[in-house]
């Protein structure tokens, strides 16, 4: 099914069947850039040529873009920060074992890089029990979301989301850390165990079932040129 595009007055504009393309709650999908009008527009065709979960997750990111305002961004901003006391990377497994000296040389870095660059200081425990982090966190983060634009907003949300890691999310907003390097560290647990103990259908299908959600937060990233 194809996406036509047109420019009227600054903005271009997506069409389907005729109709301009809308959000959920029926704001245009628009863009200024030609460029990313064109890539968009290739992309949506093949998302509405053949939609599975995957294109709807991209659809719902696109969505979810041209539907931000001031007042819904303080309550997902609000739902980002309770994430800095849950944070993947800050909960490691049993300290001096195999698997939480992966997690240290993979995770460590990030956590160095969130310090120096945006001044965020967590504490890291190798036990399940929750981490009491420095509520001067909470203030630092929420002072960079206000910032974001639209789109830089929705990869970061989804992002955050997709990994429960503000740290990781941060790190490739911030272009320290490529795509496949965020994927090592969003599957460390999964990665050791199928090296620790072979093949496992299960493992394996869950995982390659997150890595195509884990694609269509990537293709946003690309189109949007984040």
């Amino acid at each position: 099914m194809s996406i036509s595009v047109k420019k009227i007055n600054k903005h271009f504009y997506f069409f389907l069947k005729g109709k301009i393309l809308r959000s959920e709650n029926g704001n245009r999908v628009k863009v200024i850039n030609k460029k990313i009008a064109i890539t968009l527009s290739t992309y949506l065709s093949r998302c509405y040529s053949g939609v599975n979960k995957e294109k709807k997750f991209f659809l719902q990111m696109l969505s979810f873009n041209y539907e931000l305002n001031k007042k819904n961004k303080i309550i997902f901003i609000d739902k980002m920060i309770s994430f800095l006391s849950t944070d993947l990377v800050c909960y490691r497994a049993e300290k001096g074992s195999e698997i939480s000296e992966i997690q240290k040389k993979i995770w460590d870095p990030l956590l160095e890089f969130t310090r120096k660059k945006y001044n965020l200081i967590l504490n890291t425990s190798y036990s399940v029990m929750p981490i009491e982090q420095n509520p001067k966190n909470n203030g630092q983060l929420i002072k960079f979301l206000k910032k974001l634009d639209n789109k830089n907003f929705t990869f970061y949300y989804y992002m955050t989301n997709f990994c429960n890691s503000n740290i990781i999310a941060l790190n490739f907003l911030a272009n320290n850390i490529k795509s496949k390097y965020v994927w090592e560290s969003i599957s460390v647990d999964e990665i050791y165990s199928l090296k620790k103990w072979g093949s496992d259908k299960e493992i394996i299908d869950n995982l390659m079932e997150k890595k195509n959600y884990f694609k269509e937060i990537i293709k946003f990233k690309l189109i949007f040129n984040i």
